[in-house]
C-alpha cells in the first residue's frame, strides 16, 4: 500500500505552518536595536546589497529589508527608522539564523 499520498496530505501543511510570514515576524517585539549615525538610505542599501535582496520603503520614511531562507520564509527582519541625524534599526527574528554579515551594516567599523 502507498502511504506517502496521505502522509505528505497531513506533513506539508504542518511543515508549512512552521515558516514565519512577513507580517508575523513584523508584528514581533524586537529582538535587537542598533543605532547609527550612517542615513537610513545607507543602512538600507548595505543590507539590500550584501544580502541580495529589496528594499521596502514605507510612507513613515522607514524601510523594510527581509531576510529569507531558501524556502522563502523570512529569517529576519529588519526596520530601518529615521533617527536625528542618523538611524536606528530595529532586528526581529523569524528564526535563528547562522551568519552575521549584515553587522557590517549597523555596527561601527572595527578601529573607527
Amino acid at each position: 500500500m502507498n502511504l506517502v499520498r496521505p502522509v505528505l496530505a497531513v506533513m506539508a501543511p504542518l511543515a508549512l505552518s512552521a515558516c514565519a510570514s512577513t507580517q508575523t515576524v513584523l508584528s514581533r517585539p524586537a529582538t535587537e536595536v542598533y543605532r547609527t549615525d550612517l542615513s537610513v538610505n545607507k543602512v538600507a542599501f548595505c543590507l539590500a546589497n550584501k544580502n541580495n535582496v529589496a528594499v521596502l520603503d514605507q510612507d513613515d520614511g522607514a524601510k523594510i529589508v527581509l531576510l529569507k531562507n531558501g524556502y522563502r520564509a523570512v529569517s529576519k527582519a529588519f526596520t530601518i527608522y529615521p533617527d536625528g541625524r542618523g538611524s536606528r534599526v530595529e532586528v526581529r527574528d523569524g528564526f535563528k539564523t547562522l551568519g552575521g554579515i549584515w553587522k557590517q551594516c549597523v555596527l561601527p567599523a572595527r578601529g573607527a
